[in-house]
């Protein structure tokens, strides 16, 4: 599996903040550093958001975009409806002439896939295909039920993704052409990886790195060329269910967040639903709090989801997709262990957490509750000195174990010269009683 995420070791400094952030645990570490499991990781970006140090990077494809660029190819963007909420811009129009500035020759939002695909929804429900339909949009949840919860992918809808449709249409359009998506989502480039929709995957900060580089700004119009199309909504929570039409009998729930996501996912294991369409993205606040779009968490949810409001609207693109955009995806189960139950009950004996009043469960380690860091241990993914409370522990009972060595050590050489003190003065005749006082004095202080 080619590496989407990995981290830089050098700047690994034993937080432990990115394992609290990755919901799957898709992280191991070992002499102090942090791996990621790329069998388990579904390319979410939470752990390069919240790393402290930058200690991760990311497969960077604006050198592949340059060097096509100087080798006179032509480039087609396919640009991420999110754009709006990232850069200083009226419409596409706008950023379209940034983009001929630096090489390509053409771009088209890639909300236009977004229209094809919430049409194809609407049809699975309104010819009642399933009972329950997940959104395929965001390739992070997809990833995350192939992997997870291979049992769901029955509910998972069998279409193509935004990208996936709106470049065969770029392919159509520009048959010679190298399409190039630009967005917010880490998780999109192994879909470019696996599919073959684009030729490569710039994130906006790529984008911005370029103009920079050559000099090029954005030039806001202050206009917008068009009455607004509603599949903009597409990067805002609840945008898909926005950018679709109600079919009668269904209802329509929008979640947000891998936490929530999987949580709902195991509500839908337990109770089941009908007739239920379920938006699911990987990050809160959907794509305009994307990864490559935010530095900080929550920083852009309320501008961006602004910005994507205000340059939305009720009309369409009304653009036909000529074939077929459903697709079949493959369950990817990630193969893990499960400890023995005794091996758990030791490694929880040796952290002295094997009982409810000793299990603090305060996540300090990046693991919800004790047992899971226990299980973590046994399975070679965890290090037993990520245990706060029993590294306190520990450095307490070294602490007791040095005072009490000097107080024993102190004990005896008072002991030994009051009784040098004591054959002195039988010699020389003296009386010892002033330098015991003194020394007895010296060892209760001391004590």
């Amino acid at each position: 599996m080619v590496p989407i995420i990995e981290l830089t070791e050098k700047n690994c400094q034993d937080c432990y903040k990115c394992i609290r952030n990755c919901l799957t645990k898709a992280i191991r570490f070992s002499d102090g550093h942090a791996e990621i499991l790329q069998d388990e990781c579904i390319d979410c970006g939470e752990c390069v958001v919240a790393c402290p140090r930058h200690g991760n990077f990311v497969e960077n494809d604006l050198t592949l975009v340059q060097k096509a660029a100087r080798m006179g190819r032509r480039l087609v963007a396919s640009i991420d409806p999110s754009f709006i909420a990232e850069f200083d811009v009226s419409c596409v129009e706008d950023l379209n002439a940034a983009l001929e500035a630096l090489g390509f020759a053409a771009s088209e939002e890639m909300a236009v896939g977004a229209e094809i695909v919430s049409r194809e929804y609407e049809r699975i429900m309104m010819n009642a295909e399933v009972d329950v339909l997940i959104s395929s949009v965001c390739p992070s949840i997809n990833l995350l039920i192939r992997k997870y919860y291979p049992d769901m992918l029955k509910y998972l809808a069998p279409v193509a993704s935004p990208l996936q449709v709106h470049g065969r249409r770029l392919r159509r359009m520009y048959p010679d052409a190298f399409i190039v998506y630009i967005g917010p989502c880490y998780a999109r480039k192994r879909e470019a990886h696996e599919t073959g929709c684009c030729d490569a995957v710039m994130m906006f900060s790529d984008l911005k790195q370029w103009m920079h580089e050559q000099g090029v700004h954005c030039v806001n119009s202050h206009t917008q060329t068009d009455r607004g199309i509603r599949a903009r909504r597409y990067p805002r929570q609840d945008g898909i269910v926005k950018s679709m039409a109600r079919v009668l009998g269904w209802n329509r729930v929008s979640i947000d967040g891998v936490g929530d996501c999987i949580a709902a996912l195991e509500e839908m294991r337990q109770r089941g639903a009908n007739k239920v369409f379920l938006e699911m993205t990987a990050c809160e606040g959907s794509c305009v709090n994307g990864p490559a779009i935010r530095s900080n968490r929550y920083e852009n949810r309320i501008h961006g989801t602004v910005a994507v409001n205000s340059y939305a609207g009720e009309y369409d693109f009304g653009v036909e997709e000529p074939g077929s955009i459903r697709v079949t995806f493959e369950p990817d189960p990630v193969a893990r262990t499960h400890p023995d139950e005794e091996e758990v009950e030791r490694v929880l004996e040796k952290l002295n957490k094997a009982t409810a009043h000793t299990a603090l469960n305060c996540g300090c380690c990046g693991y919800p509750t004790c047992r899971e860091m226990a299980q973590a241990l046994c399975e070679g993914k965890a290090e037993i000195d990520m245990c706060l409370p029993y590294l306190h522990e520990k450095a307490e009972r070294h602490s007791r174990e040095v005072v009490n060595s000097t107080l024993d050590a102190a004990d005896r050489v008072i002991d030994k010269q009051m009784r040098v003190v004591q054959d002195i003065a039988s010699i020389l005749g003296e009386t010892t009683a002033e330098t015991k006082v003194m020394l007895v004095k010296l060892k209760e202080a001391i004590q």
